[in-house]
């Protein structure tokens, strides 16, 4: 078996959010982070016929690294996994899946209050404007009665913080006011453009619109809806 440079990339992107992971039968890879606040899960070309673990998933892909077009075998104890080029070969022991965090069943994404589009520029714009203003809060805010949302990177327990605000075109949103908090540390993604939508129940769906990568995201505890 080959793992493609696409699958490489995801799984990269999974050991930001947790650094072990189970990897099932079939072509679906899930994680979820340590503090359950963060879903990932994608498709892959790939198909494994052995469910095995990985504790820590960065070493791994290092592993797979050091060559240029390995070939991986599990072994007949499905206990270890060959990856090998021509005369080259490394023999890496899995982990037990019970002993590693992962999803024990998907979420059922409630109806949702606002649903938009945040783009790879928006997501590089944020991060920009965290960084600068050393800020780690997003909300997402919009006005009772109004049809726009606002993207505002800010500290919320600063009245006096600076802020960087960006206006959202094209959402679909509830009549009443809300502001749905981030912690920017949780926006671990793919890069891409993504489908966004965001529940009262404290809960988002963030989907990518180019690759099968999709990420629920729990929002802060002190995130509002309703009022004015």
């Amino acid at each position: 078996m080959k793992l493609s440079t696409d699958s490489q990339l995801v799984l990269k992107n999974f050991a930001a959010i947790n650094s072990n992971i189970v990897i099932n039968t079939g072509s679906e890879l899930k994680t979820i982070s340590e503090a359950k606040n963060i879903l990932a899960k994608a498709t892959v070309n790939e198909s494994f016929d052995t469910a095995f673990g990985i504790y820590d998933l960065n070493e791994f892909l290092g592993v797979v690294g050091m060559f240029d077009d390995p070939e991986l075998t599990i072994a007949d104890d499905s206990n270890s996994i060959k990856i090998s080029q021509g005369r080259r070969a490394v023999k890496y022991f899995f982990s037990a899946p019970d002993i590693l965090t992962s999803p024990s069943k998907d979420i059922a994404m409630p109806s949702a209050e606002v649903t938009f589009t945040l783009t790879l520029d928006d997501m590089a714009d944020i991060r920009k404007a965290s960084a600068a203003l050393g800020v780690s809060d997003v909300i997402v805010s919009g006005k009772a009665g109004e049809s726009g949302i606002s993207l505002v990177v800010t500290d919320i327990k600063d009245k006096t913080s600076n802020s960087f605000d960006i206006d959202m075109d094209g959402c679909q949103r509830s009549d009443e006011a809300f502001e749905f908090i981030f912690n920017i540390s949780n926006f671990k993604f793919v890069s891409g453009d993504y489908e966004v939508t965001i529940s009262k129940r404290l809960i988002s769906h963030f989907k990518n619109l180019s690759i099968p990568v999709e990420y629920w995201v729990a929002l802060e505890k002190n995130s509002t809806f309703g009022g004015k």
